[in-house]
């Protein structure tokens, strides 16, 4: 297969098409989308296999996260997801690489972000602790991470 990446504001209807199919179809999410998704600041990534949509996830500095405090070099990696059917094949880890090396080019220096506990082990193999409280995101439990870049 090949695998290549889009980026950006123009990278938004398939991210969102993505999405919509994990987070509100699968998952049961109805708050899947807000204004901050069309804020300048906002890096949407879409993995494409052969040509179509497999997975997304978005970074964006901390000032667009209203429960963080933003501070120079600090970023948010979100969103990650990836279809049923092109699942346990790497791509997750592909498109959390792929943000982490935009934010670094974009001048971040730790990336948070706010994983669904039952994820948690996945961000651990790529180096993120966990901080702060269980809180819930609708109905499922999530918890802040953060990693140095």
């Amino acid at each position: 297969m090949d695998i290549t990446f889009g980026h950006g504001q123009g990278a938004f209807p398939d991210a969102a098409a993505v999405r919509t199919r994990v987070f509100m179809e699968e998952q049961g999410f109805r708050n899947e989308f807000g204004p901050e998704d069309e804020a300048p600041d906002m890096l949407h990534i879409v993995l494409y296999g052969d040509g179509a949509p497999l997975g997304c996830a978005r970074v964006f500095p901390a000032a667009l996260e209203p429960a963080l405090e933003d501070a120079p070099g600090r970023w948010v990696f979100g969103r990650l997801a990836v279809l049923p059917e092109a699942r346990r094949g790497g791509l997750g880890s592909l498109l959390l690489a792929e943000a982490e090396r935009l934010a670094r080019e974009a001048g971040a220096a730790e990336m948070h972000l706010h994983a669904q506990c039952s994820a948690q082990p996945f961000y651990e193999r790529a180096g993120y602790a966990a901080y702060g409280p269980v809180e819930f995101d609708e109905h499922v439990e999530h918890q802040w991470m953060r990693k140095a870049l």
